[in-house]
């Protein structure tokens, strides 16, 4: 078998899996409506415990963020040197550097002066210690004099903040290249390397390197609390820094789906920085720049290129690699477009980009049979982990809001039975008592947010309560439907283009608002 065909069968199962999990219940249903029942009932008592663990994992998260938050790192920092002890690291913080990696598509000067103000305003060193780069696409007339204008009136403004403040432009013709942000931001870090590290000699495990969206703004002690992390780790224990994202730039600005697709994010991040076997790289992190480098930088032919480090770090360092949370958050943007149809579908395009990482199974997969150092249990874990993960993603929602209803709406006789009469009941009542776990996300997510601007009334709390309601209609219709269209696209070879998620400022507030 040649390996097109085997990767051809690789990416066909996981939409044959989902699609065989919607549709088979319907043929059981009618010929043996009792298996149905049975699994119903099996899965939503798996989804009260799931229920149960995220309310208890995203309380801990949330007193670990608020924790970590009122911490003065740098005062950490400064009082470890002076203890005389060694870092873990092997080197000291006045030889350590950091740079930030910023891909820029067409996002404009208000959207990034907000990110670069929260880095001046931070907790530390950084005109001494920082190093800015904006890598810039140029793949369309007139980009990049747009970006070269942003950039000049950014740094204008700034320049003089940072040890460096740079730009560079990522050529739209590289061969092997995908137009994608990971592609840019990989150009970015090489002309990092080749025009500064290399020239300047600076080693590069003395460097910390933060990848981040245009939109990404960081919480004061952010960077310290990285570099503390970075130094207290020992330079032969391979280490990313994934901090929790609240998405609270925009949260008052934005409509009640975007907000319910926001907060959900944070929520996973939160319940899965407590479950090591399933926290990965996501969107804006940090790491070390030898372990970019080692890895040959980020993916420039696929999509998901966060997830995708995660893998190609795993597999390069032999299963030697981990993943730490920072409990101090970034700030990012939740989605906001030019009027509310367009930032619907930006949503959507979103979730489906975000669920087209059902590629990396393919992918790690093909890196399983070429690995010979790490143990298959490891490897079949993570592949299977990642598979069972798209599948609940695109399948979970449709059962809970259907599943249970199939045997006795297709087959009326069973409604007669014990078992069939008394099916409606005990999923009610499972389901009713799982409710735990979305009144601790309502609570949390009031107790998270940012205050409220002037301009809203004190009713626009009672909002961010009652958007709530409609979170099965958001799971099933944006969610669900996002990763069953990834997963078919993919089982078809339908490849998925990458799209950009519209970065706007919304400075006043609608007429119903």
């Amino acid at each position: 078998m040649s390996r097109h065909t085997l990767k051809r069968i690789l990416e066909i199962i996981p939409g044959l899996l989902t699609w065989s999990a919607l549709l088979l219940p319907i043929l059981v249903s009618i010929w043996l409506p009792v298996v149905i029942a049975i699994y119903v009932i099996i899965f939503d008592l798996y989804w009260l415990y799931r229920s149960l663990y995220l309310s208890r994992n995203i309380i801990v998260a949330y007193f670990r963020i608020k924790k970590d938050t009122k911490i003065n790192w740098m005062t950490k920092i400064r009082n470890y040197e002076e203890s005389h002890k060694l870092w873990p690291r092997g080197v000291k913080f006045d030889e350590t550097l950091h740079v930030i990696i910023m891909p820029q598509y067409n996002e404009t000067y208000d959207v990034i002066s907000r990110s670069l103000e929260s880095y001046i305003k931070s907790n530390f060193p950084v005109k001494s210690k920082m190093i800015f780069v904006l890598t810039s696409e140029i793949r369309k007339p007139g980009l990049k004099e747009l970006n070269q204008k942003t950039f000049d009136d950014l740094k204008k403004r700034y320049g003089q903040k940072f040890l460096q403040f740079e730009q560079t432009f990522h050529p739209p013709d590289i061969s092997g290249e995908l137009a994608c942000k990971s592609s840019n931001s990989t150009w970015g870090a090489k002309f990092f390397k080749n025009e500064i590290l290399d020239k300047k000699k600076i080693a590069y495990n003395k460097v910390v390197v933060h990848n981040f969206d245009t939109d990404t703004q960081v919480h004061p002690q952010y960077f310290a609390a990285i570099a503390y992390q970075y130094l207290m780790t020992p330079n032969d224990l391979p280490t990313s820094y994934q901090p929790i994202h609240l998405y609270n730039n925009n949260i008052w600005e934005t409509g009640a789906i975007m907000r319910i697709v926001a907060t959900s994010s944070t929520i996973t991040l939160m319940h899965n920085s407590l479950r090591p076997h399933r926290f990965k790289n996501f969107s804006s992190r940090s790491d070390c720049f030898q372990t970019i480098v080692d890895i040959n930088y980020w993916v420039v032919d696929a999509i998901p290129e966060d997830s995708r480090q995660f893998f190609d770090s795993m597999y390069h360092y032999k299963g030697r690699f981990w993943v730490q949370p920072i409990y101090v958050p970034l700030l990012m943007d939740a989605v906001l477009d030019d009027n509310w149809l367009k930032t619907l579908k930006t949503q959507y395009q979103q979730l489906r980009r975000w669920a087209w990482g059902i590629v990396d199974f393919p992918y790690t997969a093909l890196k399983a049979f070429d690995d010979h150092e790490i143990s298959w249990r490891k490897k079949l874990s993570w592949s299977l982990r990642l598979l069972e993960g798209h599948f609940s993603w695109a399948t979970a929602a449709i059962h809970i809001a259907i599943l249970g209803w199939m045997p006795i709406l297709l087959n009326p006789k069973f409604g007669d039975t014990v078992i069939g009469f008394n099916l409606p009941t005990i999923t009610r009542t499972v389901l009713n008592i799982s409710i735990v776990g979305m009144i601790t996300v309502i609570i949390l997510s009031l107790i998270m947010l940012p205050p409220k601007p002037k301009h809203y009334r004190r009713r626009r709390y009672l909002m961010f309560i009652l958007q709530w309601g409609i979170f099965p209609v958001v799971s099933l219709f944006f969610s669900s439907i996002a990763s069953i269209d990834a997963q078919t696209r993919l089982m078809f070879g339908k490849y998925l283009e990458y799209q950009v998620t519209a970065k706007s400022v919304k400075t006043k507030p609608s007429p119903t608002e």
